[in-house]
């Protein structure tokens, strides 16, 4: 369908939505009203339930005030504005409703100015069908920036509804909100964040800047200037998918419209396959915004192709799916639902795509990342990997926030997100937000600034979503420490510290610590590090350390606790074997890669796997049993990477019974006579359990 059709039916459709309105009743009105309300079309909620308000203010069927009528769907005459909307003073029933209804609306439409205003009318006058409106005022104080006031409401609702009830626990958490964002902690000193000029931030909304190459795309609701040769008053369109560079002078290009992806529909939130060959992206039904599923086009033979609705194990049918976000590896896609599994509003997912573009189940990222709120456009940065999503469920400065979070090393999965602070973030809703590949320069979309073209179908927000771009001066991360003696706690002078890049794309940094035992080095950011402390006559120690995702100037410790090695043996724990066999056990297995962890930290180390029998059998066969126990070790050892040249089986049989401490302090080694001495048989059996050993003797470094 041509642009300038698809684009008119909407206007038409619109402008008989007004006419419509005339000779209805007020009982249809706020059907109507109600309908558009769960189509999630909230600037058409309002106009229906405005024309109760005006009409019963006016006590006329015929005095029908437009409020965003035709003008929430286009730019209005600025001549002929509207007349000024108040709400009811001591309504009566039917308006009562209608003033909570239209209260309700502003604040699902983002219009936090018109909330704040209807809401303080409404719990003048309360109304037993709206019993949460205390905690809509106060979230909407929140979200213009008045946090005290705010949470004078947020009290209220504690104290009159239960700890079990889901709106006491979401003031009681909207009120930590607050509290944080009075504290104004997590502010990024160093940030810049920028509003970009009108070449992005045209018509009536821009978001979701990302990177793709040299090239940006983003999504934005405007006028097609190239429509302006046909008609001089282009109406302001549906949100649809651009494309534009940026240039070494700061200056953004004019951005191009993307022909074959874009329809009549709502197009937004989009993200490239690594190879640019497939776009993925969000369409919304511009009559019913609840109806939002993720679609795919392919770049072939030059053209982009019709777009295609993934399957239903993505999109399921009554549910939302938007805001995709491709990883790097171009298999991984993270995306925003609020599916079967959801934890609370819309939640992050991800599934993995194959060539043949197929998707496995979706797998919810969690209770670490997804709370009982909505959560929605994620990205993953890969070279910090890093998540970075907005949240509205975690603590944060009211409405969305960005937030990051990385991969657990321990757990393996999503670690606690952390919020990325001030100027990222603020009172309003900030999202989509991206970083460049070096961390120096990204993108995100807010709602924080007024803009003087905000009326769409989208929103009656005046502070309508724009693109920012966020800057940061280069960081310096260090790190620094002391190396000690495990036992003594003393400084070990002259110790070896070296870290290792796990990527290995860099060089080893090799440094020795000073008399103090103390070292220091410069890191990169976006690495991460193996670090080692080495010293002779000592077992050496290890760490990880990062720098992913840092975004300021950072100082980082590590110390390091170095064993002496001691002279005799050091028992295996752990190891057993078959009955009257050498073969190792699966547990045995388990203990014996620790140990070639150890050996491959300790590199230098020269050592003895030593096997020990009890007394019971001969003399000759337990030492031939516990040599070729001690050798199916070293076996293991050598099959595990370890250097047969650092290994020798020594098998001793009964001849070294073990050394325990008994319970009053006492040393006591457990001979033949000492354990048949004994009165308890589970003792004895215990004891011949501990002379049934393997252990290691360090014999060189």
């Amino acid at each position: 369908m041509p642009k300038i059709m698809r684009k008119s039916i909407l206007l038409i459709a619109v402008i008989l939505i007004g006419l419509a309105s005339f000779g209805q009743t007020n009982k249809s009105l706020i059907q109507d009203g109600d309908k558009e309300m769960e189509m999630e079309n909230y600037a058409s909620a309002v106009y229906f339930y405005s024309q109760v308000i005006n009409r019963l203010a006016s006590g006329s069927d015929d005095h029908l005030y437009h409020p965003y009528g035709v003008s929430a769907f286009y730019k209005a005459d600025k001549k002929g504005g509207p007349n000024e909307f108040e709400p009811p003073v001591n309504p009566k029933s039917e308006e009562l409703i209608v003033l909570h209804k239209i209260s309700d609306a502003y604040r699902l439409a983002k219009d936090y100015a018109n909330a704040e205003k209807w809401y303080a009318a409404a719990v003048e006058y309360p109304s037993d069908q709206f019993p949460y409106v205390d905690y809509f005022y106060g979230y909407s104080l929140m979200k213009n920036g008045k946090y005290e006031e705010a949470k004078l409401y947020f009290d209220k609702v504690m104290e009159v509804f239960p700890e079990e009830n889901v709106y006491h626990q979401l003031a009681r958490d909207k009120e930590g909100d607050c509290d944080f964002a009075m504290r104004d902690e997590g502010t990024y000193s160093n940030a810049k964040v920028i509003l970009l000029d009108s070449v992005v931030n045209n018509g009536s909304t821009s978001f979701g800047m990302m990177y793709h190459q040299n090239r940006l795309l983003f999504s934005s609701a405007r006028q097609d200037t190239s429509l302006l040769a046909v008609t001089k008053s282009a109406p302001l369109f549906e949100s649809d998918i651009y494309f534009t560079k940026y240039n070494k002078d700061g200056t953004y290009e004019t951005p191009q419209w993307v022909e074959g992806i874009n329809t009549e529909a709502i197009e937004g939130g989009a993200t490239f396959s690594p190879d640019g060959k497939a776009v993925y992206f969000t369409r919304v039904n511009p009559l019913n915004h609840y109806e939002s599923s993720i679609y795919v086009s392919r770049f072939f033979n030059g053209r982009w192709t019709e777009p295609f609705k993934l399957g239903k194990d993505i999109n399921m049918d009554g549910y939302k799916s938007m805001t995709p976000s491709m990883a790097d590896d171009g298999k991984t896609l993270y995306y925003a639902s609020n599916r079967p599994g959801t934890i609370g509003g819309m939640d992050i997912w991800l599934t993995t795509i194959n060539d043949d573009g197929e998707t496995t189940e979706p797998i919810n990222l969690g209770e670490f990342i997804n709370t009982n709120e909505d959560e929605i456009t994620p990205y993953y940065h890969r070279k910090s990997k890093t998540l970075y999503f907005s949240s509205e469920g975690h603590i944060g400065f009211g409405g969305l926030d960005v937030f990051k979070s990385t991969i657990n090393p321990i757990t393996e999965w999503w670690d606690t997100p952390q919020n990325v602070g001030q100027p990222i973030n603020s009172s309003r809703d900030d999202a989509y937000f991206v970083w460049g590949a070096d961390m120096q320069t990204g993108y995100m979309t807010s709602d924080r600034d007024n803009c003087g073209d905000c009326d769409s179908s989208n929103t009656l927000n005046v502070h309508c979503n724009s693109i920012y771009r966020v800057e940061r001066p280069e960081i310096v991360v260090s790190i620094s420490g002391y190396v000690y003696d495990f036992d003594t706690d003393e400084p070990i002078p002259g110790a070896a510290v070296i870290l290792k890049d796990v990527r290995g794309q860099f060089e080893d940094i090799m440094l020795k610590a000073d008399d103090n035992g103390y070292y220091e080095s410069d890191l990169l950011v976006n690495e991460e590090y193996f670090m080692k402390a080495s010293k002779k006559k000592y077992f050496a120690d290890a760490g990880i350390e990062n720098t992913l995702g840092l975004v300021e100037t950072t100082a980082l410790q590590h110390d390091f606790f170095l064993t002496l090695i001691p002279t005799g043996e050091i028992e295996i724990k752990g190891i057993e074997y078959d009955f009257d066999a050498a073969t190792l056990r699966p547990q045995s297995k388990v203990e014996l890669d620790k140990l070639v962890n150890f050996l491959n930290l300790n590199a230098s180390l020269k050592i003895e796997i030593r096997s020990h029998t009890d007394e019971r059998g001969s003399d000759t066969y337990n030492q031939k049993l516990s040599q070729r126990r001690a050798q199916s070790v070293v076996d293991y050892l050598v099959d595990s990477g370890i250097e047969r040249d650092r290994l020798e089986a020594n098998g001793l049989g009964e001849s070294e019974p073990a050394v325990i401490r008994l319970e009053d302090g006492k040393d006591v080694e457990l001979t033949p006579q000492f354990i048949n001495s004994l009165s308890n048989e589970d003792k004895k059996e215990e004891y011949h359990q501990r002379n049934r050993r393997t252990a290691f003797k360090v014999l060189a470094q």
